[in-house]
C-alpha cells in the first residue's frame, strides 16, 4: 500500500517524477499564445500541447463583464491570464469562477481578488479551505514546482452559492452548476446552454485516462466514480457542441460519452472481480491492461491502477 501511495504522488496531477530534479514551474506556466476563440464571446487558452499542470483556461466576454474560469498554476499564471482578460475586458467587470480547488487549476485566485468577483460553490470553497495546505505542501516539495508555489496565498470566494448560480454577462448568461462530489468534492460545470459550450475542468481530459486522487496521507479519499459517471451522462444529455476539458484538447460530446463508458467498465471490472473474491492487487494485475487496451492511443495509463483501488474501495467488503 505506501509503494502504491508513492507512486501515486509522483504522478499526481500529471505532473510526473521528474520534478524532483529541478523546479519546473516555468514549464508548467499558461501561455498565452495558444488563446483561441471557440465560440461566440468565448476563448480558451487551450493545452495544445498536453503539458502536464497547465490547464485550460477560459475567458467568456458578455456586454457587460466577463468571467474567467481557472487561473493556471500559481500567481505568474494567473497574472498572465488576468492580462489577457482585462485585455479582452477593457472597462468591463470581471468575474473569476474555478472548476475545482487543485492548484493548477485555482492556486492564482489572489492575484484577481480586488480586482474581480470571485465565485465558487460552498462545497468547492470548503475543500480548498481544508485541504488546499496540504496539496500546496505537495506541490512545492514533491512535484518540482515551488517556485509557482511560494507566493501562494489562498484567498476566500466573495460570492458563495449552493447548486447553481448564474451571472449574466451582458447578452451572454453562463450556468454554474455543482452536481455532487465526483473529481473533488467540488467540482463545478460552467456552461453557456445558449451557445452548447461546457467547461468541465478534470471531469474530463481530452484523450486521457481519469485521474481519480486517492491520498489517505493528505486526507482526501472523497472521489467517487459513480456520481462522476453521473454527472458525465447528465452533461452529455445536454447535446454540447463545444467541450472544454480540464487539460487536453477542445473536445465534444463524444468525449463524455468516451468517459462515461470508461468509467462504467472500470466499476464493473472491479464489481465482478470482488465478487469472485480477488485481491486489489490481483484485480490491478489483471484488469489494468485490459483497460488500457480499450483505449491505446489515450495517455495516463499509470493512473488506470489508482482508478481500480477507488472502485475497489468503494465496493469490496472486507471477508
Amino acid at each position: 500500500m505506501k509503494k502504491l501511495i508513492a507512486t501515486a504522488l509522483s504522478i499526481c496531477l500529471m505532473a510526473g517524477a521528474q520534478g524532483a530534479a529541478k523546479d519546473l514551474s516555468a514549464e508548467k506556466t499558461i501561455r498565452l499564445e495558444n488563446m483561441t476563440r471557440v465560440s461566440e464571446g468565448v476563448y480558451v487558452i487551450e493545452d495544445r500541447q498536453h503539458i502536464m499542470l497547465v490547464p485550460n483556461i477560459t475567458i467568456i466576454v458578455g456586454r457587460d463583464a466577463v468571467l474567467v474560469v481557472d487561473t493556471g498554476l500559481g500567481t505568474e499564471s494567473a497574472q498572465r491570464v488576468l492580462k489577457a482578460a482585462k485585455k479582452l475586458a477593457g472597462r468591463r467587470k470581471l468575474y473569476l469562477t474555478v472548476t475545482h480547488f487543485h492548484p493548477e487549476h485555482g492556486f492564482g485566485a489572489q492575484v484577481f481578488k480586488g480586482q474581480a468577483t470571485i465565485i465558487y460553490n460552498r462545497a468547492q470553497r470548503d475543500e480548498m479551505l481544508q485541504k488546499g495546505p496540504g496539496y500546496q505542501s505537495l506541490f512545492a516539495t514533491r512535484l518540482g514546482v515551488a517556485n509557482a508555489m511560494r507566493d501562494v496565498r489562498l484567498v476566500a470566494p466573495d460570492v458563495v452559492y449552493e447548486d447553481a448560480a448564474s451571472i449574466d454577462l451582458g447578452g451572454r448568461v453562463v450556468k454554474l452548476n455543482y452536481y455532487k462530489p465526483a473529481h473533488t468534492l467540488g467540482d463545478q460545470v460552467v456552461s453557456l446552454p445558449d451557445q452548447g459550450v461546457v467547461i468541465m475542468g478534470d471531469l474530463l481530459e481530452t484523450g486521457s485516462f481519469p485521474i481519480m486522487p486517492w491520498f489517505p496521507e493528505l486526507g482526501d479519499t472523497d472521489v467517487d466514480p459513480l456520481n462522476w459517471r453521473d454527472i458525465l451522462r447528465q452533461v452529455a444529455a445536454t447535446q454540447p457542441q463545444i467541450v472544454i476539458p480540464g487539460h487536453g484538447r477542445i473536445g465534444s460530446r463524444a468525449d463524455l460519452d468516451a468517459a462515461a463508458q470508461h468509467i462504467e467498465q472500470a466499476r464493473e471490472a472491479v464489481a465482478s472481480g470482488c465478487a469472485a473474491g480477488k485481491t486489489l492487487g490481483d484485480l490491478q494485475q489483471e484488469a489494468t491492461p485490459l483497460l488500457a487496451a480499450q483505449h491505446p492511443d489515450w495517455q495516463l495509463k499509470d493512473w488506470i491502477g489508482m482508478e481500480i483501488q477507488v472502485n475497489h474501495a468503494r465496493l469490496c467488503r472486507p471477508r
